[in-house]
């Protein structure tokens, strides 16, 4: 079981079947739906070497077009590369929704309903714009194959449980990122009481997830995973979220288990 990156060379026997495009998700160190995924004792034999495609902090719109990984899922979408890859993993929009401030208004001061604390045309262009990145992703995966029968290799996307923006970021030794949802709503003025702020980032998720659902096409063999309700959003949520964006590995785990060998399952795949 290997999660191959970048540069690396694959071994010999152990070439990955699965291409993963996406961000820290699938990129943490040691704990990442990946790793999660890859070590599940039900996935298949055949589908326990993957290789990875982004770095954290990604954005989707980086994966196409004139975006800085372009060139790298080009490469991977080309001739004698992609050939090995019969499944395709995207993970995405976490990342698009901080860069736009989480879609809230200029100001929430004293709004008390948070649905009203989003900017409708700030959401709209958010999820317009994740919308577009993806569809032009799934776009170039099918357009790469084309041409190569009628084999079947699905493509799975997934959504995001809800988190706590409780201010706790990534820490790693000397290596720090975050946090990513607190320091939004400070600035947006959001009530601080924590029981809200978690309605909002639901709001969030849920939103982005809704957008995600409508990309799931059976006939075009596009399989979206949802993956709402798995992890604890209560006292001891920290069990289950290592910081504000991202599960422990056991959180990860249950996801996995959960939602993706069921679904990986109907493929044959676990």
């Amino acid at each position: 079981m290997t999660v191959y990156q970048k540069g690396e060379q694959w071994e010999p026997g152990e070439f990955p079947a699965i291409l993963a495009v996406g961000d820290s998700w699938f990129w943490y160190p040691k704990n990442n739906l990946l790793e999660a995924l890859s070590r599940h004792p039900k996935l298949s034999r055949d589908f326990r070497h993957i290789q990875a495609v982004g770095y954290s902090g990604a954005l989707l719109q980086h994966y196409v077009g004139a975006g800085s990984l372009a060139g790298d899922v080009r490469y991977n979408l080309s001739l004698n590369v992609r050939l090995h890859y019969n499944v395709f993993l995207i993970s995405g929009a976490g990342n698009d929704a901080i860069d736009y401030g989480l879609a809230l208004a200029g100001s929430c001061h004293g709004i008390t309903e948070p649905e009203k604390c989003f900017d409708p045309v700030g959401l709209d262009t958010l999820l317009e714009t994740i919308s577009r990145a993806m569809g032009t992703l799934i776009h170039d995966i099918r357009w790469a194959y084309k041409n190569d029968g009628t084999m079947v290799r699905p493509i799975f996307i997934h959504g995001y449980d809800y988190p706590v923006p409780d201010g706790r970021g990534f820490m790693m030794g000397p290596i720090t990122s975050g946090p990513w949802l607190k320091p939004a709503m400070d600035k947006a003025g959001v009530d601080p009481d924590l029981q809200f702020r978690i309605e909002i980032t639901r709001l969030l998720i849920d939103h982005l997830n809704d957008l995600f659902a409508l990309f799931e096409d059976m006939a075009n063999d596009v399989s979206y995973i949802d993956t709402r309700g798995v992890l604890r959003n209560d006292l001891n949520y920290q069990k289950d979220w290592d910081n504000e964006m991202h599960p422990t590995w056991s959180g990860f785990r249950k996801m996995v288990d959960q939602r993706w060998i069921p679904e990986l399952a109907r493929w044959g795949i676990a």
